[in-house]
């Protein structure tokens, strides 16, 4: 057996992730708050970009549906790309990430700092903070502000908020915090006794108990009964009332008065601001209904533009600069001029996949989600000649306004649910929004079972399991047959 050394030439290809590329794909990540936000830090170092004080990107979709050619309009509108330096960015974007562009929504919600004087009550700064809708972390700010006196103390405080769980619970260990903030234990414990006393009732509570108890203290209920009662919460699911009424020495009647009170407090003080997020998000896309069919438009409110300052760039090229100046104004120029290119494609495919997206879902956009249907990424992505990680990335992260609200665009894509009579199949989204509608319009103490659920859903053309029945089920929130049958004992012994 002979060793040796042996020279072997291969040749390969390889893609390379330019910086451009990767600011395009990201680019197409971004909703439009975010975008707006990437160009506001892009103007900041760049002198050579200015805002665009107009936007047209929208399209119509005509009513027959049926026409190939929905979004051939926007493959022949003018040039956004430029002659020089022309590239076929959605598609590039495709040969370089998966399809699993995870970039999570970002609420938006209006923001009015409220500014307090040193003669406001902290009454005063509580009610004018409701009336704004503002974040808990500023709400919260604003009372410890004034709660406060210590510096140290205050700086403590507001640093305890990030340990808030979304709930408003403070589920953190005294120790670790205390730890983490370079404190001693005993000041951590002493900021949190301090911080449950701000509003939102229940707000920095350990626990469940705790927090019904600070919410019953400040109206005036609590007392030895319903001491015992709070230990006693994880009896109720079960439906114990007798077993637990003769804990509270009160009767069952009484007991049921108590659970009345109970209900009317907030389990979850921070939950609120949550909901109040999602009630005033800002969609990056608007679908409205037109003479002509389906009109889309980007959502000009949020959506930010950019352009190029050709004076100034025509200025700067009078000048005579030395050899590292010029390389700084064309490395700066071209960087301007990529960028408008790659937002202005970004605007088109997000258009583009939206156009597709109404044209097969178009009986959601006239019905509501009964009527959605099955789809998948693939579907629209062989439709508009895309990658489908081009489709996911433009999916994943922008919020549509219909019709019947707003809602997440991936929302649109659902699993199928086969026919029990052969006929068209069902989306995942459409049963589910079924099981809601049966459920909400259900006689009061005669609850409908998941058996009984899958059997009506069969009946109606759905062949859907009682497992899967249970499962969509859960995933809308809502308690079982059981649950529910003893909701409805406890709401007419409360109302008795």
């Amino acid at each position: 057996m002979k060793l040796g050394q042996q020279l072997k030439i291969k040749q390969n290809q390889s893609l390379i992730m330019t910086p451009q590329l990767q600011q395009a794909i990201k680019l197409l990540q971004l909703t439009n708050i975010e975008l707006a936000d990437f160009i506001d830090k892009a103007q900041l170092e760049n002198p050579f970009l200015q805002e665009k004080k107009e936007f047209s990107h929208k399209q119509q979709i005509n009513n027959e549906n049926t026409n190939p050619n929905v979004c051939d309009s926007l493959n022949n509108n003018s040039n956004l790309l430029n002659k020089e330096n022309k590239i076929d960015l959605e598609n590039t974007f495709d040969t370089h990430l998966s399809a699993n562009a995870n970039l999570e929504n970002k609420k938006l919600y209006d923001r009015e700092v409220l500014r307090s004087g040193n003669n406001i009550s902290a009454g005063e700064v509580i009610e004018k903070t409701l009336k704004n809708k503002i974040s808990l972390k500023e709400y919260l700010v604003n009372q410890i502000n004034i709660e406060f006196n210590d510096t140290d103390f205050k700086q403590i405080a507001i640093a305890m908020i990030d340990y808030l769980h979304p709930s408003g619970w403070f589920t953190s260990s005294i120790v670790e915090v205390s730890e983490d903030l370079n404190v001693k234990s005993s000041i951590v414990e002493k900021t949190l006794q301090k911080l449950k006393k701000l509003e939102p009732l229940g707000i920095f509570s350990e626990n469940l108990s705790e927090c019904l108890k600070i919410q019953l203290i400040d109206y005036q209920y609590y007392n030895e009964h319903y001491e015992i009662l709070l230990k006693s919460l994880h009896y109720l699911p079960t439906g114990k009332f007798k077993q637990v009424s003769k804990l509270c020495n009160v009767t069952e009647k009484e007991l049921f008065k108590m659970i009345k009170v109970i209900k009317t407090l907030n389990p979850k003080p921070a939950e609120q601001y949550q909901q109040d997020n999602i009630l005033i998000d800002q969609p990056d896309i608007i679908v409205s209904k037109s003479e002509k069919g389906w009109r889309i438009d980007l959502n000009r409110s949020t959506l930010p533009s950019v352009d190029l300052d050709e004076d100034y760039i025509a200025e700067i090229n009078n000048y005579n600069f030395d050899e590292k100046g010029t390389n700084f104004a064309d490395e700066k120029i071209g960087e301007a001029r990529w960028l408008k290119k790659a937002v202005e494609q970004r605007n088109k495919t997000i258009v583009k996949v939206t156009a597709e997206i109404v044209k097969k879902q178009v009986g959601f956009f006239r019905h509501g989600l009964n009527h959605m249907k099955p789809m998948i990424l693939k579907d629209i992505s062989d439709a508009i000649g895309m990658h489908e990680s081009t489709v996911s990335r433009v999916t994943n992260s922008k919020l549509i306004l219909t019709e019947w609200g707003v809602m997440p665009l991936k929302n649109f894509f659902s699993a199928s649910i086969a026919s029990s009579e052969d006929s068209e199949t069902h989306a995942a989204s459409a049963v589910r929004e079924t099981i809601k509608t049966l459920i909400s319009s259900e006689i009061s103490g005669k609850p409908l079972s998941d058996d009984k659920l899958a059997g009506i859903l069969n009946k109606e053309g759905m062949d859907v399991a009682r497992r899967t029945v249970a499962k969509y089920r859960d995933m809308l929130n809502i308690p079982s047959s059981s649950q529910r049958r003893r909701e409805a004992r406890l709401q007419n012994f409360a109302s008795s």
